[in-house]
Order: structure tokens, then sequence, then C-alpha cells
């Protein structure tokens, strides 16, 4: 039997059976038998030569404002397309990131020389790529336990990995298929998602913090897997 395809968005495992993609890249998804998906943005690409605000979160450009709703918007379709055709997603759901983008509506007030044009802009975030309401709200912890609902599925996966996982979104959306909920206040952090035509499965995790210390070591200035990095990615 043929090894599964195994890609990973958004960042990287120290191992050669999982092949990384870079949040830029246009790779199709429908290529790969289960995608390790992680939605966090590099805000640097699309802020770095603006310092606008609106409303105390960063305000982008025209340009950057199309770039980087085009982006979640592949993203968006991929996944979408990928969980219909029977891929399992399994998405880290990383730190909210929440900016303002040029929306190409613009209106007008007065006339000749006292004209003024407003830009309208609205609110965008990296959670737009996942294609499911999910109404997160950023906060952030680590006292996790398994939901009844889904448990046999997550408890392989949380054995390995309830130490090192963090929560930093709960999820407010109705229904929540939650797999994952917090120790206090029973609130959605982890979600397991299945497509009822197809072998499709959507799940979405609490983050880890994928480049840790203990991965990486520095040698002729250049950044390397360690051995701990190695095991790590052959567990996960």
């Amino acid at each position: 039997m043929a090894a599964k395809k195994v890609l990973s968005v958004g960042f990287e495992l120290a191992s050669v059976d999982v092949k990384y993609c870079d949040f830029k890249a246009d790779i199709s998804l429908l290529d790969w038998d289960i995608v390790l998906f992680r939605p966090a943005i590099d805000i640097d690409d699309y802020f770095a030569y603006s310092s606008d605000y609106y409303k105390g979160k960063p305000s982008l450009s025209d340009s950057f404002s199309f770039q980087l709703k085009e982006r979640c918007d592949h993203w968006r379709r991929e996944i979408k397309e990928a969980f219909n055709s029977g891929k399992t997603v399994i998405i880290f759901l990383s730190e909210l990131q929440e900016v303002y983008i040029d929306t190409g509506e613009r209106r007008y007030s007065g006339t000749g020389r006292n004209q003024k044009t407003t830009q309208i802009v609205s609110l965008h975030s990296n959670y737009s790529v996942i294609p499911i309401k999910l109404s997160p709200i950023s906060t952030k912890g680590t006292a996790i336990k398994r939901a009844a609902r889904n448990a046999d599925v997550i408890s392989p996966y949380w054995k390995e990995f309830a130490e090192v996982s963090q929560y930093k979104v709960v999820l407010t959306a109705e229904k929540i298929p939650a797999c994952l909920l917090t120790k206090n206040g029973d609130k959605p952090v982890g979600a397991l998602y299945r497509n009822k035509n197809s072998n499709g499965s959507l799940i979405l995790l609490p983050d880890i913090d994928f480049y840790a210390e203990k991965f990486l070591r520095e040698k002729d200035g250049e950044q390397l897997w360690t051995p701990a990095a190695t095991q790590f990615a052959a567990r996960m």
C-alpha cells in the first residue's frame, strides 16, 4: 500500500515524509492525502511599507489588501475542495490576526475643493481561510480536556500532544462539533467535522510551537533541526 502523501502549509516539520508549502504558494491540496495547515500570517509581508491603523488594528493599502484577500480566498477554496474530495485536513488554530483591508469602495462628500474621499475598509482575519463559521475569540490557555463527543478519535493524538498544546482562541459559533474543550467553562478549542458525502475530515486542534527552542540549533549561521525535532516530527 502506497504511503500517504502529507503536506504542511505555514509551518515545517523535520521529516522528509512531509512536504512544506509556504502560505503564499498557489499549490492545490487535491494532490495530497493529508494536509497540516497553520493559518498564521506574516503581517509584515503586507504591512511593512505602511503605518496606517484603524481602530487600533493595521489597515492595509489597496494593493496589499488585494494580495492578502487573494491568498486567503485561495486557501479557503482549496481546504473546502480537499474536504469535499475525501481528504484529511488538520488545522492548528494559531493566534487570531485581524487587519482592515481596502474594499475598493469609495464615498465622496462635498464639492469642488472641499470634496472629501472616504476609503471603505472591512475587518479581515487569518481565520477566513477556514471554510466554516467559527466566530473565534482571542484568548490563551493550556487547561484542555477531551469532549465526550469524538473522544475515541482524538484520544490517540491527545495522549501524544496534550502537554505541548495551547489554545489561542475559543470557538463561539453555534453547533461546533467540539472534540476538545477548556477544562473550565467547556468552551470549544478543537473540533472535528466529517463530510457526509465523502470520507473527508476537517480537524481543528489547539496550536503547537513547531519551532520550539529545543527543535533548532545553529551551525555556521544556519538554522538546523535537532534530534528532538526529528523525533517530534516522527510522532506527528
